[in-house]
């Protein structure tokens, strides 16, 4: 059969695994980069900061003037523009001018509020970094995870041969072999469900880079991030958090709006100027001249206590609620951030543990139950617990690690790292 297939045709069907190999792994600062460029909100939030800039420079400009054309005292009876000597084509140009110093609050207001969306931005960035980050870590515990499995996987193979041997000499009876078996069956079950979880940590991760390859696997060692600073620095840099800028900037938008409406307890103005062209003569014979008008309108705001006095109330319980928001926010980023911080130290020490003590203790109990398996000292049973302590501290230490990296990431966020 394998005879009939060409050599070119050969090197085809290889392309595909050749390809496969190829896959270079998904390094955590690719994967930020992919998810980054991926990110579609990312990209709205963007315009939605350029769109508000925009804004901001139109509300200082003055309403567009009006252009008016008309006839004034045009006679019914005959239309007739030379019959009577009020009668004039008209060309007028008003210009609204609003209250006050409106304009200027309405620049400022428009300014603090695309100074908002743009740390709206800088916030969903650091978020996204912060998820990026955990589901990539989490991918690499389940990778890490299914290696010492297969690792573990091996050694079993070696005790169910070492069972058979002692079994066959008559130094053991059936039972470890079969025990060996059950132990095997179940490291494959549990090898399956970290396959499922690996896959299901795989989607996530897609879920903030895109599709990936589907070859595609993390390098072996897991990412190094920056350490963060002392909790003081920290709490230090919690007021420049995006959050907390982007809740200041709506405070700040807020007390514009308050200052727009305080404006309007002044008066606001229309000028108008007209020019008036008459046809026909005087009485005299004399050409009758063209008449320009101009006038000045101004609003009178007299009565204000259910206007005025109103928007101005409402804006100024507005922009009180913002300051509470904000206020709240802050609060609750010194709470998170105390909590990660303590959480980060406790991991910290925790990985330390498992590296100076659990692990070499476990590794060398493993070991030792192993030997004393091989010279009949000890039975079926402590080995089988003495492995799969050995196993469970190994992954419960990778554990560790990856959740003292995810506190980290945590912190991150909130110190304000930036890729």
């Amino acid at each position: 059969m394998f005879a009939l297939i060409r050599p070119g045709a050969a090197a085809l069907l290889l392309i595909p695994w050749i390809a496969a190999q190829a896959v270079a792994p998904l390094s955590l600062a690719e994967a930020e980069r992919l998810a980054l460029d991926y990110d579609a909100g990312m990209r709205a939030a963007q315009a939605q900061t350029r769109a508000l800039q925009a804004q901001a420079v139109a509300e200082g400009q003055l309403p567009d003037p009006q252009l008016s054309l008309g006839a004034t005292s045009l006679p019914v009876d005959s239309f007739s523009r030379t019959a009577e000597p009020m009668t004039q084509m008209t060309l007028g140009v008003s210009q609204a001018i609003p209250p006050g110093a409106t304009l200027r609050h309405r620049v400022a207001r428009g300014e603090h509020q695309a100074s908002a969306a743009q740390a709206a931005t800088a916030a969903r960035e650091r978020e996204l970094l912060r998820e990026l980050r955990s589901a990539y870590l989490e991918l690499s515990y389940q990778e890490a995870a299914l290696d010492v499995i297969a690792e573990t996987r091996g050694l079993f193979v070696d005790i169910l041969a070492v069972t058979q041997s002692l079994y066959r000499t008559g130094r053991n009876d059936l039972q470890d072999v079969l025990a060996a078996r059950l132990e095997l069956a179940l490291l494959d079950d549990r090898n399956s469900a970290l396959h499922a979880d690996r896959d299901a940590a795989h989607a996530e991760l897609q879920r903030w880079t895109g599709p990936l390859p589907a070859a595609s696997t993390l390098p072996d060692r897991l990412p190094e991030l920056p350490e963060p600073p002392p909790l003081e620095a920290l709490q230090a840099r919690l007021e420049t958090h995006p959050l907390v800028a982007q809740a200041s900037a709506q405070v700040a938008a807020g007390q514009s709006a308050v200052e727009i409406a305080r404006q309007q307890y002044k008066p606001g103005w229309m000028l108008d100027l007209s020019y008036g062209v008459r046809s026909g003569r005087e009485p005299d014979g004399m050409e009758r001249s063209d008449l320009v008008s101009a006038m000045v309108t101004m609003d009178l705001p007299l009565f204000t206590g259910k206007r005025q006095d109103r928007r101005v109330a409402a804006s100024v319980e507005e922009t009180v609620g913002l300051r509470h928001q904000r206020d709240d926010l802050y609060r609750r980023l010194q709470r998170e951030l105390d909590a990660e911080y303590s959480r980060w130290l406790r991991y910290r020490e925790r990985e330390q543990g498992y590296a100076e003590d659990i692990l070499p203790v476990a590794r060398n109990n493993a070991e030792s139950a192993l030997n004393a398996y091989r010279n009949n000292v000890t039975d079926f049973t402590a080995l089988t617990r003495a492995q799969s302590a050995a196993l469970d501290s190994r992954l419960q230490a990778l554990r560790v690690v990856v959740e003292r990296l995810r506190a980290q990431a945590r912190l991150l966020y909130l110190a304000g790292e930036h890729p």
